[in-house]
C-alpha cells in the first residue's frame, strides 16, 4: 500500500522544501533566552542591595509571549514582543503583588525600567537589556543554573 502513494509523496515533496524563501523564514529567538531562569545583576550599572538576600529573576516564556519572575518584594508578569530576525526586545507594563519591603524603591525602578526596553544582548550567559538611548544597559541578568 505504501508503494502505491509513494509516487505520489515524491511528487508532493518538493514545493514543500522549497516554497520557504530563506530571506522571508522568521528568525527564532535564541533557545537560550527563552524558558530560561535570568538574575538580575544590575541596575543601570550599579549592583542592586538586598537585605533579605533575596534575588530578581526574570523568565521570558517561549509559549504565549509572557514573562514572569521574582523581583525584590513581589511576584510579577507581563507581556514582551521579540521582532523576528532582530535584537529588538519590549515588555509591556508589569503586574505585580503587593507586598512591601526594604527594596520597595529597587522594585519600583526595575519595573519602570522594563517597559523602557528596546533590545537585547547575550553574551557569555549574560542578558544585557538597553533603550533606545544609551550603549549601557539598563539591566543585566546572567542566567541562573
Amino acid at each position: 500500500m505504501i508503494r502505491r502513494f509513494l509516487p505520489l509523496l515524491c511528487l508532493a515533496a518538493p514545493p514543500l522544501l522549497t516554497s520557504c524563501d530563506k530571506n522571508t523564514e522568521p528568525v527564532p529567538a535564541p533557545v537560550y533566552l527563552l524558558d530560561q531562569r535570568w538574575v538580575l545583576t544590575e541596575i543601570e550599572g550599579q549592583v542592586p542591595s538586598t537585605t533579605r538576600g533575596a534575588t530578581t529573576d526574570l523568565v521570558l516564556n517561549s509559549v504565549g509571549s509572557t514573562n514572569a519572575g521574582r523581583a525584590f518584594c513581589n511576584n510579577y508578569g507581563g507581556k514582551y514582543l521579540l521582532t523576528a530576525g532582530s535584537a529588538q526586545l519590549t515588555f509591556s507594563a508589569q503586574y505585580s503583588t503587593y507586598a512591601t519591603c526594604a527594596e520597595q524603591d529597587q522594585e519600583t525602578h526595575y519595573f519602570q525600567l522594563l517597559p523602557q526596553v528596546t533590545r537585547y544582548t547575550i553574551s557569555n550567559r549574560r542578558l544585557a537589556l538597553y533603550d533606545g538611548e544609551h550603549t549601557t544597559p539598563l539591566l543585566a541578568f546572567t542566567a541562573a543554573e
